[in-house]
């Protein structure tokens, strides 16, 4: 019972933000405050899907990797890092995807499956999480700071393939990647005093917060071809006039 109850809190703080930072991004993108969508909705849930399968295959790689002091324990970090961001690259740049502006809301949703994922197998790791209240706090805020970075780099990776500049936006992505974690480093390594660790989670969480706000008000924005631009600006004001 103790290991089930472990197993449906830790699904819940990695699914329910994935799932709320993908509809409070992708909402204005979509009906009813347009008229059609401007991504496919099966590809979006379908790219959530292989975020997942991706996070728990990353979950499992940093877990065998080995760790003998605080050097490889960021080596080990950064190597996932690399995987993950590289994946995006590959899943992102294919055909049917390359050059598509719709790409950047794929990546977006694709970065939110690996994180639900990967703060799942976190959780599992905690065994206080069903029983301590503040360690379930912690550990949400975690999950939306991890999850808003996963998403903006996803973004940022689907915009580069969008606009036939992959590995350009691949080290964009890296380096937003790397301004979520250095804040993030006590917290994830344990390392550190009690007000170390807690600083590092909303700071980290401020980082994450920031990235997912410049991914869905200025990457998505110049994802859109012009003519997207200005019929989702015509149909957001007749909406507006509507209300």
């Amino acid at each position: 019972m103790a290991d089930q109850l472990l197993f449906l809190a830790s699904f819940a703080i990695g699914i329910v933000p994935a799932l709320v930072l993908m509809w409070l991004g992708l909402r204005r993108y979509t009906y009813p405050r347009i008229e059609k969508a401007l991504f496919d909705d099966r590809r979006i849930f379908f790219s959530l899907a292989v975020g997942l399968v991706m996070g728990t295959l990353s979950s499992l790689i940093l877990l065998n990797l080995p760790r003998f002091d605080f050097a490889s324990i960021l080596i080990a970090l950064a190597a996932i890092a690399m995987f993950e961001e590289t994946f995006k690259l590959v899943y992102l740049n294919r055909k049917g995807y390359r050059q598509n502006f719709s790409s950047t809301f794929y990546g977006f949703a694709l970065g939110l499956g690996i994180a639900a994922t990967v703060v799942l197998s976190f959780g599992l790791g905690n065994p206080n999480l069903t029983t301590d209240p503040f360690t379930f706090s912690l550990l949400v805020l975690f999950s939306i700071g991890f999850a808003a970075m996963e998403a903006t780099t996803g973004a940022l990776i689907g915009y580069g393939c969008s606009k036939g500049l992959p590995w350009s936006y691949l080290l964009r992505a890296l380096f937003a990647r790397l301004v979520y974690t250095i804040p993030a480093v006590p917290f994830l390594l344990s390392s550190g005093p009690e007000w170390l660790i807690y600083l590092s989670i909303f700071a980290s969480l401020g980082v994450g917060l920031l990235l997912y706000f410049f991914a869905c008000s200025i990457t998505f924005q110049e994802t859109l071809p012009p003519e997207f631009r200005r019929r989702a600006r015509k149909e957001r004001r007749a909406r507006a006039r509507k209300d």
